[in-house]
Parts: structure tokens; sequence; C-alpha cells
């Protein structure tokens, strides 16, 4: 299994997710990709080293159940694995959703960390409007 996932994010709750942002900007580059409020999450602010290709690799988000590890996972199969490999085991899945440019499943390690596990479908929505179709409530 270790050759086909590879650490894809990470979640930190934040005071200020802005003044985390703009840390990470000035010191690393990242670059801010996404940013918001919603209910699950707070205020938000997505940043990446690599745009292109991921979305967030770091996220800061005013909710602290919004604190996760997130896995990317090479293909579809994989994480379907993942998934009867967790269910074998007994471990529960607390969700599983589809964010469109991604499929992603949620549980806990023995010691109650949040982890993602998440396969990218391929497909691009831009912006807010992703959030929107996650959590179905509006970004502001």
């Amino acid at each position: 299994m270790a050759a086909t996932v590879r650490l894809g994010h990470v979640g930190v709750p934040a005071q200020n997710p802005r003044q985390l942002a703009t840390f990470y900007h000035d010191l690393l580059g990242l670059e801010v990709t996404l940013e918001g409020t919603l209910p699950m999450l707070g205020e938000f602010i997505f940043l990446s080293d690599r745009p292109e290709e991921e979305t967030q690799t770091l996220a800061f988000m005013t909710s602290p159940r919004a604190r996760h590890i997130a896995w990317k996972v090479e293909s579809l199969a994989v994480l379907k694995a993942v998934y009867a490999q967790a269910k074998a085991h007994g471990i529960a899945i607390d969700r599983v959703l589809n964010h469109r440019a991604s499929l992603s499943m949620y549980l806990h390690d023995p010691e109650g960390n949040g982890i993602e596990i998440y396969w990218p479908t391929g497909q691009s929505v831009e912006g807010l409007a992703l959030l929107e179709l996650i959590f179905g409530s509006s970004a502001a």
C-alpha cells in the first residue's frame, strides 16, 4: 500500500487563517488558492505549493473539527481497496464525499486524529462553487 499513497494536504485549526496564510506565503511562497466561510469549516484559507496540481497542501480553518491529514491515492481501485481494508479491520468510516474534483472518505486513527483518504477525479471545479457543491451552502 505504501507505494500507492502520498501525503496530500494537512488541515490545521487557526484563530486567524488570514494571518497564517500571509506568514506561509511570505516565508515559503505558498499561494492562496481558495478562501471563504462555510458552516463546517468556519473561516478558511487553502494554500498550495503547487497550485496547478493541488488546490491545497495546507488548509487553515477556524473550526477545530476540520483538523485532519489527507492522503492521496493513485486510483479509484486503491481508494476502494483502502475502504474495504478499513471495513475489514472494523475501522468506522465517518463519511464519504464526492467533491467532484475528488472522491474522499473520512475516518479517525486510534488516537482520534482525523484522516481523509482521497482520489482526484481529474474534474476541475473552480473557486467557491466547489465548496457550495460539497457543503450545499454558499461560501462568503
